[in-house]
């Protein structure tokens, strides 16, 4: 007969078992998610060059507000609560840049939003425009001080408030709005880039300058139209994180007050921000309060920015294409340590579901690549020291518009003596993502390398 305590030992263990299971250790390189996807990248053929080249590159440019005029709740900090924002800071903005080559269409989106929702409506989106799902590259401030609301389940409410079909509407409806106002505005324009140092702004969060390393540059498009017009695109890896949780009001963080310095200036006309590789990368400032932080850091880029703008020599391009790789990933899960993680099961319920694919936009001889997450910007370097075509550059940016949490650098997954957020809270899809998805960034650069 079993006693009352053999009885509780054994129901306890059930119910362990019934919620949590080993962590799968087994190898990138014999995984089927890892092959499938090789698999399928490998026999993409329409990234050849005469997919791409048409004629000069068109280009227009419009935005849309963010501010709802109704109550909604903040998202970015657990510690909010969910509470609605109490007045508006600065405004927040959705902002599209179309381009049109006569051969293939694209639109760059960037939202002054955490992510991009996992569960827009694609269909109901671009319904009416000129733009197909494959065409639109998307792309957030991720600001921890706008709307929130718009995130379902368990997870999606802790860090940006009660679910509304209303919150996701309005989103959808002003990117809408921003897409086809953009393309209305577009002309034949000359196209340039450069990348920035700016190692100034930016530090390691995870493990620290003196043992990790960070993306220090800001990366910089420049578009002239031939009507004169003129509009930066740029990408920075720190996290637009100035404001904290005390922050309740809507506010685009650095990132909206530097694009509003730059428009002020006689030479750039409009300017969009999309986030860089910003996992594990903070802002770096003296200052205490976060209005003094947002000043501190966007006054230092602008002076990076500006001089830079105007020196950067642009030309006619015609290479246009953008493209979406479907990706296949290892079973979603929490991490509760190095040999056990939540069932499957259990994360889903918890944190939902989310489109799974790298997004690229290739711009003459820039290519964007779009990650489903926080990218971590020590990932950036060996993905760059990789190409062997010196005249392509790269732009990676975070929040393509699905969401997989955090990747970050293989070698810390398994450290309990740092900052374990990335690596164990919000790293969801196990080891080695760090090398997977700088081995499938580095295919998609190969896939273009001789176009």
């Amino acid at each position: 007969m079993f006693n009352k305590f053999t009885v509780s030992i054994l129901l306890v263990a059930i119910s362990l078992n019934f919620f949590i299971k080993p962590l799968d250790r087994s190898s990138l390189e014999s995984s089927d998610y890892y092959l499938n996807t090789i698999k399928s990248l490998e026999e993409i053929k329409d990234n050849d060059k005469k997919y791409m080249v048409g004629d000069t590159i068109r280009v227009g440019w419009a935005k849309a507000s963010l501010v709802p005029d109704f109550l909604a709740p903040m998202a970015g900090y657990g510690a909010r609560k969910g509470q609605n924002y109490e007045g508006v800071n600065d405004s927040i903005w959705v902002r599209a840049v179309a381009f049109d080559n006569g051969i293939n269409k694209s639109v760059y989106v960037s939202m002054d939003l955490l992510i991009v929702p996992p569960n827009l409506d694609r269909d109901k989106l671009l319904e009416g425009t000129p733009f197909k799902d494959s065409d639109v590259y998307f792309t957030a401030s991720h600001t921890h001080s706008s709307i929130g609301g718009f995130l379902e389940g368990i997870a999606g409410e802790i860090f940006g408030g009660k679910y509304e079909d209303k919150n996701l509407d309005f989103i959808t409806q002003r990117t809408k709005e921003a897409i086809m106002r953009a393309y209305d505005n577009i002309e034949v324009a000359k196209i340039g880039y450069a990348p920035i140092f700016a190692s100034d702004f930016i530090t390691n969060r995870l493990v620290g300058d003196s043992i990790g390393t960070y993306d220090p540059y800001i990366r910089l498009i420049k578009i002239i139209k031939d009507n004169g017009e003129s509009a930066a695109i740029f990408s920075y890896s720190a996290h637009a994180t100035c404001h904290g949780h005390e922050q309740k009001k809507i506010s685009g963080d650095y990132p909206g007050k530097l694009i509003n310095m730059l428009e002020e200036t006689k030479e750039i006309d409009f300017a969009v921000y999309g986030a860089g590789a910003v996992g594990s990368m903070s802002p770096r400032t003296f200052k205490k309060d976060g209005d003094s932080k947002v000043r501190e850091i966007s006054g230092g880029l602008y002076d990076r920015i500006l001089p830079a703008f105007r020196s950067i020599g642009v030309k006619y391009e015609n290479i246009l294409k953008s493209q979406k790789y479907d990706i296949e990933l290892r079973e979603q899960s929490f991490k509760i340590n190095s040999f056990l993680i939540v069932r499957p099961w259990l994360f889903k319920f918890l944190v939902g579901d989310t489109p799974k694919y790298i997004s690229s936009l290739r711009l003459g001889n820039l290519i964007m690549i779009g990650t489903p997450s926080d990218f971590s910007g020590e990932l950036i370097a060996p993905i760059e020291k990789s190409i062997s075509n010196k005249e392509l550059n790269l732009i990676v940016n975070s929040f393509n518009g699905g969401y997989i949490g955090y990747i970050t650098d293989d070698k810390w997954y398994d450290r309990t003596d740092i900052n374990t957020y990335e690596t164990y809270t919000m790293n969801w899809y196990g080891p080695y993502n760090g090398l997977y998805f700088s081995i499938l960034i580095k295919k998609i650069i190969e896939l273009n390398e001789n176009n």
